[in-house]
């Protein structure tokens, strides 16, 4: 037998008005969009009427840190479904439901997806797919896939309104069976007073110089290219400004860090951008933004224009997905078309020439993520939901399966 990985399964529990949520992810590594969800809901979720429990394919420091918080998290074998790994993992997770009297799977990803589905129609108990993108990488067979069983999932949440339209467009889903739920950010954890001149100092950017900044991974559907070539413009016109990449190098042909900075090298502009590569606690950084930038094009729905927002950052973003939930045109910041660095410059200059209207737009961010885009908000949508999907009375627990103690957590 191989050796397991993290928490060993509980005796099983007695029944209670508690319900028991299974989330199925394909990574819970490092942190990404659905990581932050994850997360949120196991620190935010009422644990006197809910508990989660975190199943995933590829495991790494967040899981760690997750078990290490005490919370019930297992990891499971790497394969396709119809594998040899793919039968240990449905023959695990089938009695994982039944020990721990499971009520929901809530699943992340193609490949959770596709293994939730199956798991949830052999032990007869709802699942939920939880889609956060536009579905710009999904794979042919995967797109297949969904036309042919999305209609078997008892709902789908989708991280906007956007993502919502283009997978109901695309017929993998029920319009009726699929519901937004907008990300969720604490403001006030965006309250703090920082250092901005040291932080600024500290790589290499002079205490009077106007910096304007983008987080996010450096690969081609995040537009870093369309990031540079804008800055060259505004550089023509604004001698103080630097610009700031926050990011970790997915080493995409053509798309790469060293590609990047060869274009900016290009560009004459090399020694005005900043890569800082990939940074854990990006709000001290955000902090010494002047003008906060998303040059994707494509999201679902971007965690980082919430964080801009809640630090007052005056925002330029694409408009792409459901950036244009968050903001509203020409009050809390720019939108502009993708792939548009002259646009892109547009906005970024009119900030950077008028610090009246940047401060007026970064402060009605502010207010708008906090009335809009609470956490507290976003978690109590997620409990009203799980309520109302286990409340289903068709619902049985998985069958024919006799009281046992599971000794592995991780299938065999």
């Amino acid at each position: 037998m191989r050796p397991l990985y993290g928490r060993k399964l509980s005796l099983r529990p007695e029944k209670s008005n508690k319900r028991r949520i299974l989330i199925i992810t394909d990574v819970f590594r490092k942190m990404g969009g659905s990581e932050r969800n994850i997360l949120q809901l196991l620190h935010g979720i009422d644990q006197t009427r809910f508990q989660i429990y975190v199943a995933c394919f590829r495991s790494g420091e967040l899981a760690e840190a997750a078990r290490g918080e005490g919370f019930q998290t297992y990891s499971l074998r790497r394969g396709g479904l119809y594998s040899m790994e793919g039968f240990r993992n449905i023959r695990f997770l089938y009695k994982l439901i039944h020990s721990e009297r499971i009520d929901l799977i809530v699943t992340y990803h193609e490949g959770s997806d596709f293994l939730g589905l199956v798991v949830s129609s052999l032990c007869r108990i709802p699942v939920i797919s939880n889609r956060r993108d536009m579905g710009f990488k999904t794979r042919l067979s995967h797109r297949i896939a969904y036309r042919l069983v999305g209609r078997f999932f008892d709902g789908v949440i989708t991280v906007s309104d956007a993502v919502k339209q283009e997978v109901v467009k695309r017929g993998w889903f029920k319009e009726g069976n699929v519901w937004p739920i907008h990300n969720g950010i604490d403001v006030e954890a965006y309250t703090n007073h920082v250092n901005r001149d040291a932080i600024k100092r500290s790589i290499g950017i002079g205490a009077n110089q106007c910096v304007v900044g983008l987080v996010g991974n450096i690969k081609k559907v995040k537009g870093i290219r369309y990031f540079l070539q804008g800055a060259s413009l505004v550089c023509a016109e604004n001698p103080d400004a630097e610009f700031v990449i926050i990011g970790g190098d997915l080493k995409e042909a053509g798309s790469s860090m060293n590609d990047m900075k060869l274009l900016a090298k290009g560009m004459n502009i090399a020694d005005r951008i900043h890569f800082l590569g990939e940074k854990k606690e990006i709000r001290e950084l955000i902090s010494i933004f002047d003008v906060a930038v998303i040059s994707s094009l494509s999201e679902g729905f971007s965690n980082v224009l919430l964080e801009y927002m809640a630090s007052a950052k005056p925002v330029v973003a694409t408009d792409v997905g459901g950036n244009k939930e968050a903001v509203i045109d020409g009050e809390t910041g720019f939108l502009v078309p993708p792939e548009d660095a002259g646009k892109l410059a547009d906005g970024i200059k009119v900030f950077l020439g008028n610090r009246e209207i940047a401060l007026r737009c970064g402060l009605a961010g502010r207010r708008r993520v906090d009335e809009e885009f609470g956490l507290k908000r976003m978690i109590q949508k997620y409990e009203n939901m799980f309520e109302r999907v286990t409340m289903k009375p068709e619902v049985n627990s998985c069958p024919n399966v006799g009281p046992q103690r599971l000794s592995n957590n991780r299938p065999n």
